[in-house]
């Protein structure tokens, strides 16, 4: 078929939550505004983000990629900071809606993350895992349905890959999603044994 089937399992699991964050990290749902698609803009276009998602887009464009967000279902647009400051663009999202769902055994409440840190001056020091490990803890409470977290980095990108290891993901391998070849991680939300800190 050309479209996905969505079943009524996905229907009924209703948009992705907002993870619950504690300090040093918050969050935020995007607006289609001018100032958020402009700082979304401006951090798609630093080198280290734009070589893997390769959405270098204009302010304009990314206004309306934040509003087809918001008007859907499948997917929330968010912003994570750091002790106040802006640290990361986030899309958390339902898999079963998405076509990563056809790779793997999904469940109705399953969820996904995309991730951006913008500085890459604030990459490499371990900030990045403990964003995850937050995320991942704020979405089991958001949504104790929730049982998986997948991650689908890009095959090539090493250090996300660490990152997710890191963070308590496990590799289930790797898959031809059409416009990349993804390394799909997971991560148990209701089982989690994995380490915290800040």
């Amino acid at each position: 078929m050309s479209a996905r089937e969505v079943t009524a399992g996905p229907v009924a699991s209703g948009p992705p939550p907002i993870p619950v964050l504690a300090a040093p990290w918050s969050v935020r749902v995007l607006t289609a505004g001018d100032d958020d698609a402009r700082l979304v803009s401006r951090w798609m276009a630093e080198p280290h983000v734009d070589r893997f998602w390769e959405q270098a887009w204009p302010p304009e464009q990314w206004a309306e990629a934040l509003a087809g967000q918001l008007a859907g279902q499948t997917s929330r647009p968010l912003l994570i900071s750091y002790e106040g400051q802006p640290f990361a663009y986030v899309e958390i999202y339902r898999t079963p809606r998405d076509v990563v769902g056809l790779h793997y055994d999904t469940d109705p409440h399953d969820l996904g993350v995309h991730l951006a840190i913008g500085d890459r001056e604030r990459t490499g020091r371990g900030l990045g895992r403990a964003m995850v490990r937050a995320i991942a803890d704020g979405l089991a409470r958001a949504d104790p349905r929730s049982r998986h977290l997948l991650a689908d980095p890009d095959e090539r990108h090493e250090m996300a890959r660490r990152m997710f290891v890191g963070s308590g993901f496990r590799l289930m391998g790797v898959s031809d999603l059409g416009h990349k070849r993804a390394a799909l991680h997971v991560r148990d939300l209701a089982t989690d044994t994995a380490p915290h800190d800040r």
